[in-house]
């Protein structure tokens, strides 16, 4: 099943990965297994660890449009 979200904690709660797209044209930038276990906690450490990581991969893209 695929689920497209603009919601980074809401992609980390129900994925297994996670694709991170880039901006137009919209191609695959990177992928990212999540392999906390079930139930996720949303403020555990380990998840808030892997919304930073992805959060820094999608804002990339605008520091390099913007450059």
């Amino acid at each position: 099943m695929l689920f497209v979200t603009h919601s980074i904690e809401e992609a980390i709660f129900l994925a297994d990965w996670v694709v991170v797209m880039s901006p137009s044209p919209g191609r695959i930038d990177s992928q990212m297994e999540i392999t906390l276990p079930r139930p996720r906690d949303v403020v555990a450490p380990d998840f808030n660890n892997i919304r930073r990581e992805l959060s820094l991969r999608l804002h990339s893209h605008h520091a390099r449009k913007a450059a």
